[in-house]
């Protein structure tokens, strides 16, 4: 079916700035590609057999795409467990209960999906045995929902327990070490193979038209140079797809390099080949100047999650200064909206705000505008996800993934100056409960705000059936000997020598 998407305003490519912007516009979908953008009239005289779709008065634009999360589907909040400091946050979520992967997938399809998202990227998050059929039971649910993705397996070969983590194995007491030898001492060989025939069969059976499978070892410090090789090599073979790796999130993270290598992370991974223009960086937070020009020099991007950022306690990525020099950054949820829903518009709203940096220079130090914000949740994204060029914008030829946005609210509550574009005022009044229709590959997956792929209704309570049920007792021992290690983790961390920071952003003075 042929449609024809109508809106009062249309934001056909952030990239084009105001000249994007179509007054009383329309777009033509067929076969799941845009096939031309203009004039509503015009279009429906054009194209009279098309269903149409908004009724004159919304917002049409292009759906958003998470570059970044990990498909948990229910949140860490909503699991029980509040966040810290990453180091913590990743002892203490071993008590967290959890679902079926497929219900998994198919509600974060569904938080993503109901606020804009038409594409995500789930990495996968850890060294399960059965990586392959939780990957597998996860694709599966989100074909069910209809939303795009591109999936990741995630996996380490070392630091898997703590960074360097032969050296703080060694503070362990003897039963500690017994309980942890396992995660520190393993055949990080056959890890390797073990991941690698996951992905060549993900990428064999789900690799497509419509979604893809790209590589996302865990982290920068997570992996041996071989395993790293490798995953540039194949990835190259491949036609340059996406290697996603979480890089310098935090402060210990950045410690850890100049300890090991005597330099930034990033620079390690440099030395292994691995920076040019298929390398992501999942937060980047702790970049210097060099990491932010190596970047920029060889093409590589980011992913930027400020409301997960600050639940973790990271810090703010210097995404003004990346901006500024051409890099570029991508839009990642991270399972952590600043509402604890998923909701892409008010991340966006967080970036715009965020990286308003002060200074004394009223002049020539312009902030973000709307296009900037808007370019990093579609074009940008579309780039880390393996989609540039095909989602994103609503450009004939690409891929027809979009969304309207009811006006009502944020045009009539009570006014709205007519003086400002719609995308400033897209940026500074929406919310993704504002999101009334989406389409994904040109078939309408929510419309009035209701799914049509899936009854919720059902999903939910399949959900809040599983989840009531709790964890295991096995994994609450697992989870109670994990706090064990707690005290010795912070002792280990606060050892190791203060960096001299001197931050990108500077918001007030102690002196």
């Amino acid at each position: 079916m042929d449609i024809l998407a109508r809106g009062r305003w249309v934001i056909t490519d952030a990239g084009a700035g105001e000249e994007g912007i179509l007054d009383d516009g329309a777009v033509c979908f067929s076969k799941g590609k845009v096939v031309e953008s203009g004039d509503f009239k015009a279009l429906k005289k054009k194209y009279p057999k098309a269903a149409v779709k908004g009724d004159g008065k919304q917002l049409l634009l292009p759906g958003f795409v998470d570059g970044h999360s990990h498909g948990w589907g229910l949140s860490a909040i909503q699991r029980g467990t509040m966040y810290d400091f990453l180091e913590n946050a990743l002892i203490d979520w071993a008590k967290m209960p959890d679902i079926d992967p497929e219900l998994n997938a198919m509600m974060s399809a569904v938080r993503h999906l109901r606020s804009g998202c038409t594409t995500m990227h789930h990495n996968n998050w850890g060294e399960a045995p059965n990586l392959g059929e939780i990957a597998s039971k996860a694709i599966k649910g989100y074909f069910n929902v209809g939303i795009r993705f591109a999936y990741s397996p995630g996996m380490r070969n070392e630091n898997t327990l703590a960074y360097d983590d032969e050296k703080f194995f060694e503070t362990l007491p003897p039963d500690l070490q017994k309980f942890c030898r396992p995660m520190v001492y393993y055949d990080k060989e056959a890890v390797v193979e073990e991941y690698f025939n996951i992905f060549e069969e993900l990428y064999e059976r789900y690799n497509g038209e419509k979604n893809r499978i790209i590589f996302g070892p865990s982290w920068a410090q997570g992996s041996t140079e071989e395993f790293f090789t490798r995953v540039k090599r194949r990835a190259d073979e491949l036609g340059k797809i996406p290697i996603h790796i979480h890089t310098l999130q935090t402060p210990h993270q950045k410690a850890y390099g100049l300890r090991k290598y005597g330099k930034s992370l990033l620079f390690r991974l440099n030395d292994l080949g691995l920076v040019d223009e298929n390398l992501v960086l999942g937060h980047a937070v702790y970049l210097d100047e060099a990491d932010i020009e190596l970047l920029a020099d060889r093409r590589a991007s980011t992913t930027h999650h400020p409301s997960c950022n600050f639940a973790v306690r990271n810090g703010i990525s210097p995404v003004y200064y990346l901006l500024k020099e051409g890099v570029n950054v991508a839009l990642g949820i991270d399972d952590k909206g600043i509402n604890d829903d998923e909701d892409a518009i008010m991340e966006l709203r967080m970036m715009y705000y965020l990286h308003r940096v002060s200074g004394f220079d009223l002049a020539d130090t312009p902030p973000l505008n709307a296009f900037d914000v808007l370019k990093i949740g579609t074009t940008n994204a579309a780039r880390v996800c393996g989609f540039e060029g095909e989602v994103g914008a609503l450009k004939p030829g690409m891929k027809a993934d979009a969304i309207l946005v009811d006006l009502g609210e944020i045009m009539e509550d009570p006014w709205m100056s007519p003086d400002l574009n719609i995308a400033e005022i897209f940026i500074h009044r929406a919310k993704g409960v504002h999101v009334n229709t989406v389409i994904v590959g040109g078939e309408v997956v929510m419309e009035d705000r209701k799914f049509l792929t899936i009854d919720i209704d059902d999903l939910y309570g399949e959900v809040r059936k599983q989840a009531a049920k709790g964890i295991s007792d096995e994994q609450r021992a697992f989870a109670r000997k994990l706090q064990e290690i707690k005290p010795y983790y912070h002792d280990y961390y606060k050892d190791w020598p203060e960096l001299d920071f001197k931050p990108f952003y500077v918001m007030n003075s102690r002196r």
